[in-house]
């Protein structure tokens, strides 16, 4: 019967997950508890609870259902990278670092947990640790419109103008109507006087 159970719960995950990616948050909610009825210490779904109370803005309980998560299953980088982002809007930034670097302890190549990190980091105003981790994001998946705009933003900050509007050229090229990226842009040639650049920006 075990054996049994173990599909069922696999199978129910399964639909869960269906339902969270499909923005269906109260359906995926109702099975994931189901599920912890069923069996308490399920990681999984213990952890994507964790994501839908962030999700829901609800950030210290989605702290806790990851940190039982992780508590089961001490090698869920996933998990450590959501811990991260609940800490993250906490306003917890170095917790999130240290989770964000848990996860990537346990997976090196997670393109969403260095550009996260790179984001606690910028918020700390470490900038070149920021662009250092942007940096390892792209390596990993080089068409990250995020990553290439916070890169941007970081570069930026540190009074690197034309890096910083290479990537935010690089993030547009790969998201046309990325508008928080083509604003940044127009705000540096407007402040540089970079008229040509500008206009060439505007007919783009």
């Amino acid at each position: 019967f075990s054996g049994q159970q173990t599909l069922t719960i696999q199978q129910s995950l399964e639909l869960a997950v269906r339902h969270h990616n499909a923005g269906r948050l109260p359906e995926a909610k109702s099975i994931y508890q189901q599920i912890l009825l069923a069996a308490p210490d399920q990681p999984i779904a213990l952890h994507l609870l964790g994501v839908i109370a962030h999700q829901g803005g609800k950030n210290e309980i989605a702290v806790n259902f990851i940190s039982k998560a992780l508590s089961i299953k001490p090698d869920y980088a996933e998990a450590y990278s959501n811990l991260g982002l609940a800490f993250q809007d906490l306003n917890k930034l170095d917790d999130a670092v240290a989770s964000y670097n848990m996860a990537l302890a346990i997976k090196p190549i997670f393109a969403e947990a260095h550009s996260n990190r790179g984001n606690a980091l910028q918020g700390l105003g470490k900038l070149e640790g920021a662009v250092d981790s942007y940096i390892k994001a792209l390596a990993i998946k080089p068409d990250y419109a995020e990553a290439h705009f916070n890169l941007g933003n970081a570069l930026h900050s540190l009074g690197k103008l034309e890096e910083a509007v290479a990537s935010y050229n690089k993030a547009l090229a790969i998201k046309p109507d990325y508008a928080e990226s083509y604003s940044n842009l127009c705000e540096i040639y407007e402040k540089n006087n970079m008229a040509a650049e500008l206009k060439k920006t505007l007919h783009q």
